[in-house]
Protein backbone atom coordinates (compact mmCIF):
# COMPACT_ATOMS: atom_id res chain seq x y z
CA UNK A 1 0.00 0.00 0.00
CA UNK A 2 2.55 2.82 0.59
CA UNK A 3 4.73 1.59 -2.49
CA UNK A 4 2.08 2.12 -4.03
CA UNK A 5 1.32 5.65 -2.66
CA UNK A 6 4.83 6.46 -2.88
CA UNK A 7 5.15 5.48 -6.31
CA UNK A 8 2.03 8.02 -7.31
CA UNK A 9 3.73 10.82 -5.68
CA UNK A 10 6.82 10.07 -7.52
CA UNK A 11 4.88 10.42 -10.99
CA UNK A 12 2.88 13.45 -10.05
CA UNK A 13 6.39 15.19 -9.47
CA UNK A 14 7.45 13.95 -12.60
CA UNK A 15 4.30 14.30 -15.24
CA UNK A 16 3.47 18.01 -13.19
CA UNK A 17 6.48 19.94 -14.93
CA UNK A 18 5.82 17.86 -18.35
CA UNK A 19 2.25 18.73 -18.77
CA UNK A 20 3.87 22.44 -17.83
CA UNK A 21 6.53 22.28 -20.36
CA UNK A 22 4.28 21.26 -23.28
CA UNK A 23 1.78 24.56 -21.87
CA UNK A 24 4.90 26.88 -21.91
CA UNK A 25 6.40 25.78 -25.22
CA UNK A 26 2.69 26.50 -27.05
CA UNK A 27 2.01 29.51 -25.06
CA UNK A 28 5.43 31.23 -25.07
CA UNK A 29 6.21 30.52 -28.73
CA UNK A 30 3.82 31.51 -30.92
CA UNK A 31 2.48 28.29 -32.73
CA UNK A 32 -0.05 28.18 -35.75
CA UNK A 33 -2.93 28.36 -34.28
CA UNK A 34 -5.19 24.89 -35.30
CA UNK A 35 -8.66 26.08 -34.18
CA UNK A 36 -11.37 26.36 -36.68
CA UNK A 37 -13.80 28.94 -36.26
CA UNK A 38 -16.33 26.04 -37.86
CA UNK A 39 -19.94 27.85 -37.62
CA UNK A 40 -18.05 31.16 -39.33
CA UNK A 41 -15.73 29.41 -41.30
CA UNK A 42 -16.62 26.36 -43.02
CA UNK A 43 -13.66 23.85 -42.59
CA UNK A 44 -11.32 23.04 -46.35
CA UNK A 45 -12.63 19.18 -46.93
CA UNK A 46 -10.25 17.10 -48.55
CA UNK A 47 -10.33 16.75 -52.53
CA UNK A 48 -11.55 13.02 -52.66
CA UNK A 49 -14.17 13.55 -49.74
CA UNK A 50 -17.34 11.27 -50.32
CA UNK A 51 -20.02 12.95 -48.84
CA UNK A 52 -23.76 12.30 -49.38
CA UNK A 53 -24.49 10.63 -53.31
CA UNK A 54 -25.99 13.75 -55.28
CA UNK A 55 -27.12 14.71 -58.45
CA UNK A 56 -25.79 17.62 -59.92
CA UNK A 57 -28.28 19.46 -62.09
CA UNK A 58 -26.75 20.87 -65.55
CA UNK A 59 -27.00 24.32 -65.97
CA UNK A 60 -29.08 24.27 -69.45
CA UNK A 61 -31.69 22.08 -69.27
CA UNK A 62 -32.04 22.45 -65.20
CA UNK A 63 -32.00 18.87 -65.33
CA UNK A 64 -29.74 16.13 -63.43
CA UNK A 65 -27.90 13.24 -65.87
CA UNK A 66 -29.85 10.61 -64.34
CA UNK A 67 -31.28 8.03 -67.11
CA UNK A 68 -32.97 5.86 -64.21
CA UNK A 69 -30.88 2.62 -64.83
CA UNK A 70 -30.91 1.80 -61.66
CA UNK A 71 -27.14 0.21 -61.64
CA UNK A 72 -26.35 2.61 -58.33
CA UNK A 73 -29.60 0.64 -56.52
CA UNK A 74 -28.69 -2.73 -57.84
CA UNK A 75 -25.02 -2.12 -56.66
CA UNK A 76 -25.79 -0.83 -53.23
CA UNK A 77 -24.83 -3.13 -50.64
CA UNK A 78 -27.45 -1.66 -48.19
CA UNK A 79 -30.16 -1.50 -50.63
CA UNK A 80 -30.78 2.14 -49.95
CA UNK A 81 -31.30 3.93 -53.13
CA UNK A 82 -35.12 3.76 -55.02
CA UNK A 83 -35.26 4.25 -58.18
CA UNK A 84 -37.82 4.52 -60.55
CA UNK A 85 -38.10 5.47 -64.28
CA UNK A 86 -41.00 7.70 -65.51
CA UNK A 87 -42.67 6.89 -69.19
CA UNK A 88 -40.70 7.81 -71.87
CA UNK A 89 -40.94 7.11 -75.98
CA UNK A 90 -36.93 6.12 -76.27
CA UNK A 91 -34.59 5.30 -73.69
CA UNK A 92 -32.74 8.05 -74.21
CA UNK A 93 -35.45 10.37 -73.10
CA UNK A 94 -35.65 8.39 -69.42
CA UNK A 95 -35.33 10.33 -66.11
CA UNK A 96 -36.09 9.01 -62.86
CA UNK A 97 -39.35 10.10 -61.79
CA UNK A 98 -38.39 8.88 -57.95
CA UNK A 99 -34.88 8.85 -56.76
CA UNK A 100 -34.88 8.70 -53.33
CA UNK A 101 -31.41 7.68 -51.22
CA UNK A 102 -31.97 6.45 -47.08
CA UNK A 103 -28.62 8.66 -45.71
CA UNK A 104 -29.51 7.19 -42.15
CA UNK A 105 -27.97 3.94 -43.56
CA UNK A 106 -25.50 5.10 -45.94
CA UNK A 107 -22.02 3.19 -45.57
CA UNK A 108 -20.14 6.31 -47.89
CA UNK A 109 -18.99 3.46 -49.86
CA UNK A 110 -18.88 5.30 -53.18
CA UNK A 111 -19.88 2.00 -55.29
CA UNK A 112 -23.04 3.73 -56.24
CA UNK A 113 -21.35 6.67 -57.86
CA UNK A 114 -18.60 4.87 -59.41
CA UNK A 115 -20.83 2.62 -61.56
CA UNK A 116 -22.65 5.49 -62.73
CA UNK A 117 -22.58 4.86 -66.42
CA UNK A 118 -23.32 8.84 -67.03
CA UNK A 119 -21.24 9.97 -64.24
CA UNK A 120 -24.76 11.83 -62.55
CA UNK A 121 -24.53 10.38 -59.29
CA UNK A 122 -21.52 12.37 -57.53
CA UNK A 123 -20.61 12.65 -53.49
CA UNK A 124 -21.26 16.24 -52.39
CA UNK A 125 -19.20 18.41 -50.47
CA UNK A 126 -21.94 18.55 -47.66
CA UNK A 127 -21.22 16.99 -44.80
CA UNK A 128 -23.39 18.65 -42.38
CA UNK A 129 -26.39 16.22 -41.98
CA UNK A 130 -27.79 16.47 -38.79
CA UNK A 131 -31.77 16.19 -38.74
CA UNK A 132 -34.51 15.48 -35.94
CA UNK A 133 -36.11 12.51 -37.44
CA UNK A 134 -35.42 9.50 -39.22
CA UNK A 135 -38.27 10.53 -42.14
CA UNK A 136 -35.27 13.97 -42.78
CA UNK A 137 -32.95 11.58 -43.74
CA UNK A 138 -34.71 10.35 -46.70
CA UNK A 139 -33.53 12.13 -49.53
CA UNK A 140 -35.58 12.87 -52.72
CA UNK A 141 -34.72 13.63 -55.71
CA UNK A 142 -35.36 17.28 -55.22
CA UNK A 143 -32.88 17.22 -51.87
CA UNK A 144 -30.28 15.62 -54.20
CA UNK A 145 -30.11 17.96 -56.95
CA UNK A 146 -30.02 20.66 -54.52
CA UNK A 147 -27.31 19.09 -52.48
CA UNK A 148 -25.39 18.11 -56.10
CA UNK A 149 -25.20 22.18 -57.33
CA UNK A 150 -24.83 22.65 -60.71
CA UNK A 151 -22.46 20.23 -63.38
CA UNK A 152 -18.84 21.45 -63.73
CA UNK A 153 -17.51 21.10 -66.94
CA UNK A 154 -14.57 19.51 -66.03
CA UNK A 155 -11.67 18.01 -68.41
CA UNK A 156 -11.79 14.81 -66.51
CA UNK A 157 -14.58 13.44 -68.32
CA UNK A 158 -12.33 10.36 -69.94
CA UNK A 159 -13.34 6.87 -70.23
CA UNK A 160 -11.39 5.48 -66.58
CA UNK A 161 -11.11 2.30 -68.88
CA UNK A 162 -8.80 4.59 -71.16
CA UNK A 163 -7.19 5.89 -68.19
CA UNK A 164 -6.10 2.87 -67.12
CA UNK A 165 -4.89 1.82 -70.37
CA UNK A 166 -2.56 4.80 -70.53
CA UNK A 167 -1.58 4.32 -67.02
CA UNK A 168 -0.20 1.27 -67.57
CA UNK A 169 1.18 2.14 -70.68
CA UNK A 170 3.79 4.69 -69.36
Amino acid sequence: MKKTLLRDIANAFISLPKGLAVTAKNWLWTRPSVTEQYPEEKPKLPERYRGVPSLPVDPKTGLSRCIACGACARICPEHIITVIADKAETPKDRKPAQFDIDISRCMWCGLCTEVCPTRALIPAKDFELACYSREEMVYHIDDLMRLGGEISEEPDTENPSTANERAQSQ
